[in-house]
């Protein structure tokens, strides 16, 4: 039996049960994390996922935390015309469900006339993202989070290579494995930027976690995944959007560096020179490296695969971004000065 398929029936199961009865189930985007469908039926379109536990081990905070964002981010229409999407209660009014299994579930408002993007392809989609990020950013500017963080050490690249140091000397790495781990070990010093958690962030700040209007490329309607909002520092959001922005099959696309920062700087009011915006997606770029290559090394516990050595292929393909982005250091600098 093919796990997706049984993946799949135990989702239409859970929401007939928990929510109301659908016609259809169907797998929805690429993330890494939690397992996600389309769920369409007589009530109309929803999003389901079952929680990640073994990425968010509690539940119930995880939700908590959710919920006084969305209720923050609900009075801030001053800041944003970004529409969020919104949990649909259970049956029972409750805003996620816990089976019988011990997994978890929760059920998100379906965001239409709208598509995700895997990858952008011009310096106007990529100003858009950052607009549209850094419009959250000052929405979230004075929210008042419950402790504790979604999840600990999350984004702090001095943690996760004390991950993988311990991951590495349990394993008995492969060549492979052991060129990434030189290269890192070259690089530690990036740990050391960065490190001051001084203002709300959105945490996963990618762009397949924006929804672009259909008919249009530039124009964002919503920001999605608030999971894992919490304090931090504005270059862990930038690096992320630039990683995922600039990167394409050509190579490191300056124009797109350069759009993300144009719209970041006008809506989220960043004061900071080239020097932090160039180095600030080495930043990300290294630490995700480090954590694909730690979960791979500990048997792909973290980041969902479809077959083992999946982690390390991604470990390796923000290798080589990281690469591109250390030759065009010179050129960063002087595209946003």
């Amino acid at each position: 039996m093919n796990p997706s398929d049984e993946a799949g029936r135990q989702a239409h199961a859970v929401m007939t049960a928990a929510w109301w009865p659908i016609d259809t189930c169907a797998p929805l985007g690429n993330g890494h994390i939690h397992g996600t469908w389309l769920v369409t039926g007589g009530q109309g379109r929803g999003v389901l996922q079952q929680i990640s536990t073994a990425v968010f081990r509690d539940p119930a905070a995880l939700m908590a935390r959710v919920a006084a964002v969305l209720a923050h981010l609900g009075r801030q229409v001053r800041h944003t015309t970004i529409l969020l999407p919104e949990l649909l209660p259970t049956r029972r009014g409750a805003a996620w469900h816990a089976a019988a299994d011990g997994t978890h579930w929760r059920l998100w408002t379906y965001i239409g006339e709208a598509r995700t993007l895997e990858t952008l392809s011009t310096p106007e989609q990529a100003e858009a993202a950052g607009r549209a990020f850094g419009q959250l950013q000052a929405a979230l500017a004075d929210a008042n989070l419950p402790a504790p963080d979604p999840i600990p050490g999350f984004m702090q690249l001095d943690h996760y290579l004390g991950c993988l140091d311990g991951a590495a000397a349990a394993a008995m790495p492969s060549s492979r494995e052991r060129e990434l781990l030189r290269g890192i070990h070259a690089r530690r010093d990036l740990a050391g930027s960065f490190s001051q958690r001084e203002q709300v962030i959105h945490g996963d700040c990618k762009v397949n976690n924006l929804l672009f209007a259909h008919g249009t490329t530039t124009e964002v309607r919503a920001v999605l995944d608030l999971d894992t909002v919490m304090r931090g520092h504005w270059a862990w959001d930038a690096g992320d959007l630039v990683r995922s922005a600039a990167a394409g099959p050509n190579g490191f696309a300056l124009d797109r560096f350069a759009g993300v920062v144009r719209g970041l700087r006008a809506s989220a009011r960043i004061d900071a020179g080239p020097e932090d915006w160039v180095r600030a997606p080495r930043y990300v770029t290294l630490m995700l490296v480090v954590r694909f290559l730690t979960d791979h090394l500990e048997g792909d516990r973290y980041f969902r695969v479809e077959r083992r050595g999946d982690n390390l292929e991604r470990a390796e393909a923000q290798w080589r971004l990281l690469l591109q982005m250390e030759q065009a250091a010179d050129a960063m600098a002087a595209a946003i000065e």
